[in-house]
């Protein structure tokens, strides 16, 4: 199906069910199996002459919400708290202010499975007092204790990517060891890389943008990153594969207050639907591409245990580099809501329009 013929039948049927698939990192070439009737139909009637304004009336009218008034911050709104030091793709800001990644298209899937036809972004610093004023909060790993983690569409852990269109993943230690490394200097990555003494020749860049750079170009072997941030990059780059991990991957899922049982079944049934029509593999697709989930069967095989540092605690900085494992740091850059080892501080360094190479507007028009 020609590339054009395949987005404009996407932008209808995102329309319905509140995933779009504009031009980005999706590399999907038809619509996944069992992505639901809603698009088969929609694609089936494509040639009727329906705008988006009325697929998205349309679908608003069939809406029937599986969760009680009761039970939600606002009524008829899936009010959602999208972390202030999220990274990129999960969570990132377009040049026009809009909110958008993963976290945002995956919450407006769940809203549309829960029957609500709006959806409320809040930007909150941490998940106890997002959980104060939203249902649920996005990017949130299984160790969280204050509250309970729904499902699992996404993993944290720290990538490893190199140059070519077919590599073996995970690859094996002993391939990895010896190379030249590209990190982003100060990062968890580099740190966590340091620890397992694998004698890698190291290069360190001010941002990931420069080390992917470098690897495409062929002067560094491998990159170390953030395994989310690097899959949305290798996006923008021809002729770089994910390889593995270098540590095991953590589960992210959705956060509802612990005391909200209706809500967390409501929500795990909702997550629960989207995986299994396929509707979140697209809006993981959009960002990522063709990227797998990471297990510990991912993990590069034969890595050594890594030894720890000692910490200085004078230094009242020591701890801010390891803030978050995966996210590179919660203190990473400074009043953009992202962490050190990110893919484009605002917007425009490593955007998801292959096009042009910035970002696109928001991922949605819902309300």
């Amino acid at each position: 199906m020609p590339r054009s013929r395949f987005h404009s039948i996407l932008g209808v049927a995102a329309a319905a069910l509140s995933v779009t698939l504009l031009a980005g990192c999706s590399g999907i070439s038809e619509i996944p199996s069992g992505v639901g009737s809603v698009v088969q139909s929609i694609i089936k009637d494509v040639t009727d002459p329906v705008t988006v304004e009325q697929a998205r009336a349309a679908r608003r009218a069939e809406l029937v919400p599986a969760v009680s008034d009761e039970d939600l911050v606002t009524p008829g709104t899936l009010t959602v708290g999208v972390r202030s030091t999220g990274t990129a793709p999960l969570v990132m800001t377009g040049s026009d202010g809009s909110t958008m990644g993963i976290d945002v298209d995956t919450a407006y899937a769940l809203a549309d499975e829960l029957g609500l036809a709006h959806v409320e972004f809040v930007s909150v610093t941490n998940v106890a007092a997002g959980l104060a004023s939203c249902d649920v909060v996005m990017s949130v790993d299984a160790t969280q204790g204050d509250c309970t983690v729904v499902g699992s569409y996404a993993q944290s852990a720290l990538g490893v990517f190199a140059a070519g269109d077919t590599v073996a993943t995970p690859i094996a230690a002993t391939e990895f060891s010896g190379k030249t490394v590209g990190v982003q200097e100060s990062s968890v990555s580099q740190a966590s890389l340091a620890k397992l003494g694998l004698g890698n020749f190291e290069e360190t860049f001010s941002n990931l943008n420069e080390a992917f750079d470098a690897l495409a170009a062929g002067s560094v072997d491998y990159v170390v990153c953030d395994a989310y941030a690097g899959a949305y990059l290798a996006c923008t780059h021809e002729g770089i594969s994910f390889a593995g991990t270098i540590d095991t991957p953590v589960p992210v899922g959705v956060a509802v207050s612990t005391d909200a049982t209706s809500l967390q079944a409501n929500v795990q049934a909702a997550l629960d639907a989207i995986q299994t029509n396929g509707v979140a593999d697209i809006a993981k697709s959009r960002w990522v591409g063709e990227f797998p989930a990471l297990t510990e069967a991912t993990v590069v095989t034969g890595l050594p245990e890594p030894q720890e540092e000692p910490v200085d605690e004078g230094d009242e900085n020591s701890g801010n580099a390891d803030a978050q494992n995966g996210d590179e740091g919660e203190d990473g850059v400074s009043g953009n809501g992202y962490s050190a080892d990110d893919a484009g501080a605002d917007g425009t360094d490593a955007g998801t329009d292959d096009s042009d190479g910035t970002y696109i507007g928001s991922a949605y028009a819902f309300d």
